[in-house]
């Protein structure tokens, strides 16, 4: 369950969810006309009444509601556990109930829910004992009461759970939110009424205000060997009812799937548009539907969107097509947006090749109007200076587009002149880059005018925070800070648990994962100039080393990871984990590694070891001036190199010069200086 005000608000969803599957029941197509909820939220005597005018506890529902994981709730999507969660949150439950059957049986009553009775878990009560007399024709009213001591507060709409802003405002948002995918099927009554205090809101009216449409698009996928149809419906979506783009699947006219952000490589921001009534910005909803889609049995996924296949010259997921498809739409519907962002970015392109010339090169042929059609529109100057980047060292000599006749002085030459050449260029921009990550680092690890640096500003130079190598690649990181051999790692995940999600309440969430082959590496940051280290502290952040190994204890008991993606990583137990500590050392920290029978040296700079065989884990405390340090003296290599000052023999040996089956050599008069 949820934590904060969703947490408290689960049983209310669990019961407007049974409302709505009632109401449907009853009356079909006409549902939006005919159906009704009433809820009543009542601060002063703690309690919550949800009604509606749907079937009630006909002996079909009677005998589902008495019965969890029944068909009857398969066929909603749900398992029939939500009643029992009332009692995380309420510690009375009653219902009054009215229904007529299609064969004429008719019946009510109102009933006190025990949910551990061995007999009957409905009993038999007035209605003055309960949740009164149904106020409809037929249906079900609920009555949640007596809140557990932990709950209480959310009653209080002046407290802290709701920030000092507007508690009917977040109940009606929260609703909303929820809710959102049975809004925009139109699966709501329009007599879908909130009462908070005595204030009345109309949720259906109040939706649709904020809701416009925004277009529909068909596309099509081959999938094997057969073109498959998709429909792409797009609306939008009030700020005030939506707080980023998302996206849906349904099959059968129904929600088959989560609500997923598509934000990402979109706009993070709502769109804006002049209306009668002034701007108004939004968020755009995504449906897709298809005869294609397969829902899992309780109808809450789609279950055959993860193969692969090839579209636009990409293999991907199909999920990962039509995700791609609907932001490619939504740039499309947002010409105006598109356009001016496209724009910047060619003005950043501009400004970065004025900054530093060598980067034109990553142009190639193309004009920086033609390079930034390709990039996506959210990246910023950083991000396309990267790019810019690994384009110039694609650029490279293409030893393929050779005549198989090429002579060997024309081979000698190319390996002689251009190459080298290339590799010069590209390298002094790589330099360059790496000594300003360098001053950065250091300047993060300095006390500043606002106090000081933040772990997260660390951790965030070094990989992206809450991203994995499904999201980033290898030109979007300095994990070079570490080790110039992590760029290419298999895996690398940030802030994630090992089952690929963020971190919830309770779990831990590793500041960097990496797997390479037969190695994991698990790296925890510390604050700059932390000096709180104890052993047994009730501050995790304060006991390091206790952190990790429980970290990997976790892992090595799974036996594997997950990616953000699920895909599973198997870590097996021969599998050698290094687990690294990167903190400021002072005396405080050396006690305490002291005390946990590390071994301590200086050479190189300030670090710890120390071996734990039944985790099959070296765990290494290094500081960050030796972190630096060692960086700066890799760095310091590729200088001396591009000087000139490099003792390393750069004549080309071995296979560079074979080609053809032909090993070139070097003309006699060629020395390493003169190369």
């Amino acid at each position: 369950m949820p934590d904060g005000l969703h947490g408290f608000l689960f049983p209310l969803y669990e019961a407007v969810s049974n409302s709505l599957h009632s109401i449907e029941e009853r009356w079909g197509d006409d549902l939006e006309e005919k159906g009704r909820i009433e809820i009543d939220i009542d601060a002063d005597q703690k309690r919550i009444v949800v009604a509606d005018n749907g079937v009630g506890f006909d002996r079909k529902n009677l005998d589902a509601f008495l019965t969890p994981l029944t068909g009857n709730k398969f066929e909603r999507g749900g398992k029939g556990f939500g009643r029992f969660i009332a009692f995380k949150i309420f510690g009375e439950v009653f219902y009054s109930s009215k229904q007529i059957s299609a064969d004429g049986w008719s019946g009510g009553g109102s009933y006190r829910y025990e949910p551990f009775a061995v007999d009957d878990n409905l009993v038999d009560i007035t209605p003055e004992a309960g949740a009164g007399t149904h106020r409809f024709e037929t249906g079900l009213t609920a009555l949640m009461r007596k809140p557990v001591p932990a709950s209480e507060s959310f009653f209080d709409f002046e407290g802290e759970h709701y920030s000092g802003g507007d508690a009917s405002d977040a109940i009606v948002t929260a609703l909303l939110d929820h809710f959102l995918i049975e809004f925009i099927q139109r699966k709501v009554p329009e007599a879908f009424v909130l009462t908070i205090q005595g204030l009345r809101f109309n949720l259906h009216d109040y939706f649709h205000k904020s809701l416009s449409t925004g277009g529909s698009k068909t596309e099509y996928l081959e999938i094997g060997n057969e073109q498959r149809k998709f429909e792409f419906n797009y609306f939008k979506v009030g700020e005030a009812q939506a707080k980023k783009h998302r996206l849906y699947f349904y099959s059968n006219n129904r929600a088959s799937s989560d609500l997923e952000s598509i934000s990402s490589g979109l706009n993070d921001k709502p769109f804006s548009e002049m209306t009668d009534d002034g701007p108004r910005k939004y968020f755009y909803l995504v449906a897709v539907s298809s005869d294609f889609f397969v829902s899992s049995q309780s109808r809450d996924r789609i279950t055959n969107l993860h193969g692969k296949v090839e579209y636009d010259g990409k293999r991907k997921s199909i999920k990962d097509h039509l995700v791609a498809m609907a932001k490619l739409h939504i740039l499309d519907l947002e010409k105006s947006y598109t356009t001016e962002r496209r724009k910047k970015m060619e003005e950043e392109v501009e400004h970065l090749i004025a900054v530093d010339p060598l980067l034109r090169r990553g142009l190639g042929e193309k004009s920086a109007a033609e390079f930034v059609q390709k990039r996506s529109i959210t990246e910023t100057r950083e991000q396309l200076a990267q790019d810019l980047f690994v384009e110039r060292f694609r650029k490279k000599f293409d030893f393929t587009k050779l005549d198989q006749n090429t002579s060997v002085e024309d081979l000698v030459h190319i390996v002689r002149t251009k190459i080298p050449e290339d590799a010069k260029e590209a390298l002094a921009v790589y330099v360059a880059y790496r000594n300003h990550v360098i001053k950065i680092f250091r300047e993060l690890l300095k006390k500043q005018a606002d106090g000081l640096a933040t772990e997260d500003k660390v951790h965030e130079l070094i990989y992206p925070r809450y991203k994995d190598s499904d999201e980033v690649d290898y030109s979007s990181h300095n994990l070079w800070l570490l080790d110039d051999d992590l760029a290419y790692a298999q895996y690398i995940s940030s802030d994630r648990t090992p089952d690929g999600s963020h971190r919830a309440k309770g779990q831990y969430a590793h500041d960097i994962l990496i797997n390479n082959e037969n190695e994991l590496m698990v790296v925890e940051m510390k604050r700059p100039q932390k000096t709180g280290y104890a052993a047994d502290s009730d501050s995790t952040t304060n006991d390091p080393v206790d952190q990790l190994k429980k970290q990997i204890s976790d892992i090595r008991k799974k036996g594997k990871i997950k990616t953000s993606m699920g895909r599973e990583i198997v870590i097996s137990p021969d599998t050698m984990v290094r687990g690294y500590v990167l903190a400021d050392w002072n005396d405080n920290l050396q006690v305490y590694l002291e005390m946990e029978d590390f071994m301590i040296t200086n050479y190189g700079g300030q670090m710890a070891y120390r071996y734990y065989k039944a985790l099959n884990l070296m765990l290494e405390v290094v500081a960050f001036d030796r972190l630096i340090d060692r960086a700066s003296n890799r760095n310091e290599a590729f200088v001396q190199m591009l000087e000139g000052r490099s003792t390393y023999d750069r004549k080309p040996k071995g296979t560079l010069l074979s080609f053809s089956g032909q090993v070139i050599s070097p003309p006699k008069a060629v020395t390493a200086a003169g190369d």
